[in-house]
């Protein structure tokens, strides 16, 4: 595993990353930019590639009073309900249960 990430790092992948080891899976988190070539690197190296998708993940998240979270959230329902919208994101800090 750790010479499979050092072998990505060259590709751009963060050091980061999620193993799931009941699954045998791997999330690999990098730029959008080198996905051909990780792709290409894990396909010649006998990994099977299950999923593949381009996923926004905020830098920095902003905390917000329940007000705004109410209206930011009633916006992104209605983003969703859209048919031509696949994906919406927000920076916002996730709700304190």
């Amino acid at each position: 595993m750790e010479e499979l990430i050092l072998d990505l790092i060259d590709y751009g992948v963060d050091d980061e990353f999620d193993v799931d080891n009941e699954e045998g899976e791997i999330t690999i988190y990098g730029e959008p930019t080198s996905f051909g070539e990780i792709q290409k690197h894990l396909e010649d190296n006998g990994f099977e590639i299950t999923s593949a998708e381009f996923t926004r993940i905020p830098n920095d998240l902003k905390d917000v009073t329940p007000e705004e979270r109410e209206v930011i959230d009633k916006m992104v329902e209605k983003l969703e309900d859209f048919d031509d919208v696949q994906n919406v994101y927000t920076n916002m800090k996730p709700a304190e249960e």
